[in-house]
Parts: C-alpha cells; structure tokens; sequence
C-alpha cells in the first residue's frame, strides 16, 4: 500500500470523481478489439493489446488516428470522420465482453458513499457508452454523476468537465479529488486545482510516482472508509 495520506491531511473532502477506462474498469480489451476490427476492415495489421493500451485516453476520436498513425496512415478530415464513426459502431457491439472490474472498485464506491461522499466518473468516453458499461459491472447506482466525452465540455485535460461535476454536486473543486490512471487525470485535476489520486496497473507509460499526483495507490479499496473520514477531518 502507498496511500499518501500525509498529502491531503486537513482537507475537506466532499466528493470522489472516478475515470473509468484504466481506472474503475479495465476496458482495454474490448476497446483493442474494436480498434483491430477497424484496421482488419482497412487491410491493416492488428495491434496487440498493450499496443493499445498505450492509445487510450483523450477519446476516441484520438484513439482512431493514433491507431492509423501506428501505420504510418494519415487521415484527412473525411476520411477521419468515417473512421470514427465505424469506430464507434464497432465498439457498441463491444463494450462489456472482455472488459473487466479493476481490483477493488465497487468496494472504493460503495466506502465513498458510506463515509457520505458524492461519487461520479468523469471519462472522455462517450456517457452512452460509459453508462452501459457502469450498469454492467452494477456502478452506476453507486454515482451521483456521470459526464462523458459527449457532454458538450470540452476533454480532459481540460478541467471543464471537472467543474461540472463539481456543480452537479454541490462542491467547490478543492473540496473533492479525481481518481485517475493516467498524466491526462492528473493534467485534469491540476487544471481544476483538486486533489488526484492514481491508481497502479492503468492506462500510462509513465511510471504513477512520476505523474506528479497528490496520492498513489495500488488498488482502488486502498481508498477504504477511514481514508475519507480523514480527508473530511473525522
């Protein structure tokens, strides 16, 4: 266990917002399958799986060119378009066969809520798709809010959808903290100046001690109930 705890000490902590690819749900499965679906329809070689690991993150409208990119193929604007859009019919079809629950997740949910935190996910995933994911693994009770990609705000890293999540909450960005996996998640948090935590075994080539968060964990339930009475100064 590595929970910082002398980081965020005397903070008052009123909300958890979770990621979720990389984060609460291991998800790079289905998602690798869609993407080498993709390429086999273009006569491209398949990527492997920790290939694509390496390409999530910032949606996927990214992870569509970062994929052809990885070909040494350059997408106009049309073309892009197209692609995405298949992109996103094939994964419909793929969201929940091979993804599976990090380690510990619905226990850190079900702390959060018990030490009467606000929960929610904020993902550059389409919110479609991240609540049919969410229900799948039986979550999505477990939020208070869900804001994804298509939300109208702009991605993170920008702090916009953040905020939102803060509104719909009721509390002030140094009032909760961001769960993550990835540079984006801390980039994001720094942006809405809140706490983030990072969780080992995501989405990031970088090493979790190198990403400049306020708090590094190995599994979600290290996020356990006294963790928050602390935060909240109980």
């Amino acid at each position: 266990m590595s929970l910082a705890v002398k980081d965020i000490e005397g903070s008052s902590l009123r909300a958890v917002f979770f990621d979720l690819d990389g984060t609460l749900v291991d998800s790079a499965p289905d998602i690798a399958a869609a993407v080498n679906e993709l390429m086999a329809g273009f006569g491209l070689a398949p990527h492997s799986l920790e290939a694509v690991r390496g390409m999530i993150g910032n949606g996927i409208g990214a992870l569509v060119e970062r994929a052809f990119a990885t070909h040494g193929v350059a997408l106009s604007r049309q073309e892009f378009r197209e692609r995405h859009a298949t992109m996103i019919d094939i994964y419909a079809d793929n969201l929940t066969r091979l993804s599976m629950l990090r380690p510990g997740a619905a226990q850190a949910l079900s702390a959060a809520r018990k030490a009467g935190l606000r929960t929610g996910v904020v993902t550059n995933k389409p919110e479609g798709f991240s609540r049919i994911i969410l229900s799948r693994f039986d979550l999505l009770a477990e939020l208070d809010v869900v804001i994804g990609g298509d939300s109208g705000h702009p991605k993170k890293p920008s702090p916009e959808m953040l905020l939102a999540a803060c509104r719909s909450c009721d509390c002030d960005a140094h009032e909760a903290m961001l769960v993550g996996d990835s540079v984006t998640d801390v980039q994001t948090a720094k942006a809405a100046d809140m706490m983030c935590a990072i969780v080992r075994g995501g989405y990031t080539a970088v090493a979790p001690e190198a990403l400049g968060a306020d708090v590094v964990i190995d599994r979600l339930d290290e996020l356990e109930p006294r963790f928050f009475a602390a935060c909240k100064g109980q």
